[in-house]
């Protein structure tokens, strides 16, 4: 329910900045997909299923001659929500420069319609999202920065590192750490959520496959890996006040990613409140401005 009320609030507030008629693909991209791949990748990746109004997908060129000048930025949604969460973001870069090829989202799950207690972390999932990372640099011919927000964290982390699903055993093929300059885990669920240390035998979200829960073998996979494998340069964002998320997952902090090269801690903000509240931070980032203030290095 909590994560409902974020959705419709954000939702509500974004469109006051943003042309819902500029939501999915443009014509360029889903033509290139289109040509490239086939009708059910479009589909799969522009989820015009999700509804009028609710935005399912953004991204693509306007026009055959744009210029790719940003690296392509990538944003993934957490659970319950759509890429619609991050319309202001794209706001938030388009008025600094940022054009509309330069600029990518997509919806995995089914939008909210399962809840919060009940979506687990699945293969399917994993596969579009891999499948976005890599067209979207095959279509920019680019290395692409990338996003992922709440569960979106380990769904991107696991698209990008490859190899077996926990929950299919399908493998995935070689890790596309290549593909990726700069990775950000924002409020993300990086070694859990807190209160699944008590709910594993409760909500399917907690069970020790494919859930959230701290010693899941989903998480496990992501954390064990000897080195950082999202990107070259790797960063976490959370605030210390995110309950939602939580702080104590298996004796870790339960948001902070793995052998990243940098922790931005952005206090008194709610796991909602975070994602507008550090759009300044998450620009820098993205575009390679030096930030240190209220920041912890990771060694």
């Amino acid at each position: 329910m909590y994560l409902i009320k974020i959705f419709i609030l954000f939702f509500i507030f974004s469109l006051s900045f943003f042309n819902v008629t500029d939501g999915e693909f443009t014509w360029h991209f889903r033509n290139f997909i289109l040509t490239n791949y086939n009708q059910d990748m479009v589909d799969s990746l522009e989820r015009r299923d999700m509804g009028l109004g609710l935005i399912g997908s953004f991204g693509g060129k306007d026009y055959n001659d744009e210029k790719i000048i940003n690296k392509p930025a990538i944003f993934i949604h957490g659970t319950t929500i759509r890429a619609a969460i991050f319309i202001q973001t794209r706001k938030y870069f388009m008025d600094r420069g940022y054009k509309s090829g330069e600029l990518y989202a997509t919806t995995y799950g089914d939008g909210g319609l399962t809840t919060f207690g009940y979506k687990t972390m699945n293969c399917e999932d994993v596969i579009k999202i891999r499948n976005f990372i890599k067209i979207v640099s095959e279509y920019t011919n680019s290395t692409v920065n990338v996003l992922g927000y709440s569960m979106g964290t380990p769904i991107t982390r696991k698209a990008i590192l490859g190899g077996k699903c926990v929950d299919t055993n399908e493998d995935l093929g070689e890790a596309i750490t290549h593909l990726v300059d700069t990775y950000i885990a924002l409020a993300g669920v990086g070694y859990g959520l807190e209160t699944c240390n008590f709910l594993e035998n409760i909500y399917p979200s907690c069970n020790l496959v494919n859930g959230m829960h701290c010693k899941s073998r989903f998480l496990n996979d992501l954390n064990s890996q000897p080195e950082k494998f999202e990107g070259i340069n790797t960063h976490a964002i959370y605030s210390e006040q995110d309950y939602l998320i939580g702080k104590d997952c298996c004796g870790n902090i339960c948001p902070e990613l793995n052998h990243s090269n940098m922790t931005h801690k952005r206090n008194f903000n709610d796991h909602g409140t975070i994602v507008f509240n550090t759009l300044d931070l998450q620009y820098k980032l993205f575009t390679n401005i030096e930030e240190n203030e209220n920041s912890s290095f990771i060694l």
